[in-house]
């Protein structure tokens, strides 16, 4: 569960909720009377908005207690506004894990130091954005296992990314990165190699191969699927956004590649499922197997065509979790997954509805 303990240093996990959360109320994957953002008065919570005008002159929304549908409002999603904390001076704005420049501004380290020289004994230590779907992935991961950490939401605009004292801990100075303070105040860094960390870790301690597997062979497929998220996924998403809403000039050419490549790593993951679909009706639909195969009675009357699957085995790993936080802004470059994925619809919607990734949304 998480700890608040060093609240004086670094987020306090009780403060407003995650812009990036925002998603929760919406996403179009939200279709009704089992919506977690309709039953749920909490969900209706405001955030906290940073101020200030990001590389390419995109005034961000004021600081205060400004309701996160307000963003739409603006037609920018908060992660698509401030997925690094505004943007970076260059093309590479939403590639990988998420950074921001200040501006070459004198860097406030302040808050770091304090944080480094009282460092928890035990837990760890999320170092994020509120916008950062990379950041996200980790404190789902986090929340499904159930292991205690706080998050320390870094200001960008005061450029502690930049400061030492981060860099010190990932030399690409960028989010997220995290500190395992129960193995020496280990630091990691790169999304990917966070959530294989942690998954081995709660393996090894426990024996449960809880979000992961045993097996080598799951464990080969689990591997191949994160990094197709991490290399491909995100980056093309990222790469939308960016000339859609920040790029210095409109590039109707890069903006329809990038939206044509994400719409092409869809349809990878939605073959995948579909044959999941498949392979699970057939085994658990015995009486109407034949009419299945014979294709005389569709896949879609049997009881089994909205029961969960998942990427890798019977269960939910990483490979599935990690997609989550940027299928939350993939509305914002004019895909409905609903409508054009189906099967990415019911995959995305089951995991938004796990208690423990709405709680990780919502920063709790």
């Amino acid at each position: 569960m998480d700890s608040n303990s060093n609240s004086g240093n670094y987020h306090n996990m009780n403060a407003p909720v995650s812009n990036l959360s925002s998603a929760l109320r919406n996403i179009n994957i939200q279709d009704g009377s089992n919506s977690n953002s309709n039953s749920n008065p909490n969900m209706l919570r405001q955030s906290q908005i940073p101020t200030g005008i990001n590389a390419h002159g995109v005034e961000m929304l004021q600081q205060g207690n400004t309701n996160t549908n307000t963003f739409a409002q603006h037609g920018i999603l908060p992660s698509a506004q401030q997925q690094a904390g505004g943007a970076l001076p260059n093309d590479n704005v939403m590639n990988n894990d998420s950074n921001n420049g200040n501006g070459g501004s004198q860097i406030d380290n302040s808050r770091l130091v304090q944080f480094f020289e009282n460092q928890p004994l035990s837990g760890y230590t999320l170092f994020s954005h509120r916008s950062a779907p990379n950041g996200f992935k980790v404190a789902i991961v986090l929340s499904e296992l159930q292991m205690p950490y706080n998050t320390f939401f870094l200001d960008f605009n005061a450029g502690e990314h930049r400061s030492p004292e981060f860099i010190s801990i990932t030399p690409n100075a960028r989010v997220p990165a995290l500190i395992d303070h129960g193995l020496d105040n280990l630091s990691i860094w790169e999304s990917g190699a966070i959530l294989l960390h942690l998954v081995n870790r709660y393996y090894k301690a426990t024996g449960d191969a809880l979000l992961w597997s045993g097996d080598l062979a799951e464990q080969a497929q689990i591997n191949a699927w994160l990094f197709f998220q991490a290399t491909g996924h995100a980056p093309m998403i990222g790469q939308a956004l960016h000339f859609r809403y920040f790029h210095s000039e409109k590039l109707p050419s890069a903006l329809e590649r990038y939206t044509a490549e994400v719409r092409r790593v869809y349809a990878v993951i939605e073959m995948a499922l579909a044959e999941r679909r498949e392979s699970l009706i057939m085994e658990l639909d015995i009486d109407n197997a034949a009419s299945y195969s014979a294709g005389t009675t569709p896949l879609s009357q049997s009881r089994f065509f909205d029961y969960p699957v998942w990427l890798v085995c019977d269960r939910i790993t990483i490979a599935d979790l990690s997609f989550v936080p940027w299928n939350n802004v993939v509305d914002r470059i004019g895909i409905n997954i609903k409508v054009e994925y189906p099967e990415v619809y019911k995959w995305t919607k089951h995991m938004m509805r796990r208690p423990a990734v709405i709680k990780a949304l919502r920063c709790e």
